[in-house]
């Protein structure tokens, strides 16, 4: 190989881990909320520069973003996938139940739910980062409703509701609980008004 086929790479090498970052400003602003930690302050904890960062993300809404995708992959793909199961109603909400209240017992997590307390704050966060509490937010609206329309068709939903209706209140109920226990509200108080509100359902 002669000397003028050998490409060099110019400036410096990418020495900047996205993961790390994004694992960073996700327990930032699940613990501490969107608006209360600066890109500053992320920078200072993930040992990044803030030209680094906004090399990687763009902005702070890129940054936060970034996050959200994240935490949808990390911590509630599990729920999404268990209202796709074929099983029975009764089970899989008691199974939704118990995913809401004892996850939150790892003390090694902050409380309560990040795409909840974003939804919140969505007034107060950037553009693309709304567009992806939005799209989250709908993806469990949509999934919800598909589970009651499927237990519907097996005749194990009979509380006289609208699909879409009926996803609406499982959605607002799941939030009011997560809301809950991020103020530190007791677990065991939480379940016991989760599951009465989820009574008429069964």
């Amino acid at each position: 190989m002669s000397a003028d086929t050998v490409k060099v790479s110019r400036g410096r090498p990418k020495t900047l881990n996205r993961d790390h970052i994004i694992d960073v400003a996700m327990r930032a602003y699940w613990q501490e909320g969107a608006a209360g930690v600066s890109v500053n302050e992320i920078c200072r904890r993930a040992n990044v520069s803030k030209p680094g960062l906004y090399r990687e993300f763009k902005n702070e809404d890129g940054l936060m973003q970034a996050v959200l995708v994240a935490y949808q992959n990390q911590m509630l793909t599990p729920i999404l996938q268990s209202l796709t199961t074929d099983a029975p109603f009764r089970e899989t909400l008691e199974n939704l139940v118990s995913f809401v209240t004892q996850a939150q017992d790892n003390q090694a997590l902050p409380k309560g739910c990040l795409l909840v307390k974003m939804h919140e704050s969505r007034m107060r966060v950037g553009a693309a980062t709304r567009e992806q509490i939005d799209r989250s937010h709908q993806q469990f609206l949509t999934a919800y409703e598909q589970w009651i329309e499927r237990a519907k068709a097996r005749g194990e939903f009979l509380a006289d509701l609208p699909s879409q209706f009926a996803a609406s209140y499982v959605d607002t109920q799941v939030s009011s609980a997560l809301s809950q226990i991020a103020r530190g509200e007791p677990h065991s108080n939480v379940k016991k008004t989760l599951l009465l509100a989820f009574s008429m359902l069964r």
